[in-house]
């Protein structure tokens, strides 16, 4: 269990700067709005695989603590991707105020620190 924890803070310091997220195409995106609706989409799934994991407890079997972590590290993966493309003219400053994305962004990153407190 301790890794999950591990995971998911790795989680909350890349989403602090997501078919599922996985699968997002991060190639695509060429707005900053965009690019801050994908984070979100990462974040979102993060979230709810927190919850998982919380729900599960320090019983979770072996397979599915092994699921957890797995589909954690995707995700992580998935929003290193998307913030590495999403710099420069990408980056979420740059969106502008039409962007609803941006002004969730904030409620979104409270929402996963909240999820990942008592790990």
């Amino acid at each position: 269990m301790k890794k999950l924890v591990l995971v998911f803070a790795l989680g909350a310091m890349l989403g602090s700067c997501g078919g599922g997220a996985a699968d997002l195409d991060v190639e695509s995106l060429d707005s900053p709005c965009g690019c801050t609706e994908a984070a979100i989409s990462v974040m979102d799934e993060m979230i709810a695989l927190v919850g998982e994991a919380k729900d599960l407890g320090a019983d979770a079997s072996e397979s599915d603590q092994e699921r957890i972590e797995k589909a954690g590290k995707g995700l992580e993966a998935k929003m290193t991707e998307i913030e590495t493309k999403c710099v420069g003219d990408l980056a979420a400053e740059k969106a502008g105020d039409d962007c609803e994305a941006l002004k969730e962004l904030p409620k979104k990153m409270e929402e996963y620190g909240k999820a990942l407190s008592g790990m």
